[in-house]
């Protein structure tokens, strides 16, 4: 059986699905109750190795993961997301 870690920091996801989901997670962190993290868009997964972030990806085109921390204000920093969706529509061969 494979060993079950935790990561370091805070998490938040569905940063952009509730209209309250960003304004508390960054409250909560400026205000030491949670410590700072990551927080991802619907449709974002992280993959990590160890304690490292590895690969971000995305369901959605516009869909982001952001390291959330206080340093005399909120901060947001946007991280790399790699869409894995088509850019353009694929057409696909229909059968016969």
């Amino acid at each position: 059986m494979e060993e079950f870690f935790q990561l370091n920091g805070s998490n938040c996801p569905h940063y952009d699905g509730e209209i309250d989901r960003r304004p508390s997670y960054q409250k909560l962190i400026a205000t030491t109750k949670i410590k700072p993290g990551i927080a991802t868009d619907d449709g974002v997964a992280i993959h990590f190795i160890d304690q490292e972030i590895q690969r971000i990806v995305s369901s959605r085109p516009d869909a982001k993961a952001y390291r959330v921390y206080y340093h005399k204000k909120i901060l947001e920093v946007e991280l790399k997301t790699k869409y894995l969706g088509c850019q353009k529509e694929q057409s696909f061969p229909q059968k016969l």
